[in-house]
């Protein structure tokens, strides 16, 4: 027996909840992630991941970063991951995460729901230039 149903947010904005082809029940915007991908090869410089896009704030998922066999065996290279108001910029206007990586290791963040702002660029830049990193996500209405 179907039973047909309107379920929407109440506020005017006319989203409405789904339930797609797979059975799983919609109540939000959805969207695949999408990868960004970069080499870290230079110390203190602004590497980037997204730009900004007019009325979209970027959803950020998931973080890999990998560092070689040519990060320091005695000091651990540290990786920020920030928000800036240009694609070149090593000025952090909201930073998102930092840490640090030791030679020979990676590191692998799931899971993140992390809204970034509207019209900011997402860069990283590390104390060590011998990283990888790969940054996960999508796009959706701001």
């Amino acid at each position: 027996m179907t039973i047909s149903a309107n379920i929407e947010d109440g506020r005017g904005t006319s989203s409405k909840a789904m339930v797609t082809s797979r059975g799983q029940l919609i109540v939000s915007p959805i969207d695949f992630s999408t990868a960004y991908a970069v080499t870290m090869d230079a110390v203190n410089t602004a590497f980037n991941f997204t730009i900004p896009i007019v009325d979209k704030k970027f959803v950020l998922t998931d973080i890999l970063i990998d560092a070689g066999k040519n990060v320091s065996a005695s000091t651990a290279g540290t990786v920020v991951i920030y928000e800036a108001t240009a694609v070149d910029s090593t000025v952090v206007d909201r930073e998102i995460l930092t840490f640090e990586m030791l030679k020979n290791t990676n590191r692998v963040i799931t899971g993140l729901n992390l809204l970034c702002s509207e019209g900011r660029w997402i860069n990283i830049k590390t104390t060590d230039a011998t990283m990888t990193a790969t940054l996960l996500g999508y796009y959706v209405d701001a």
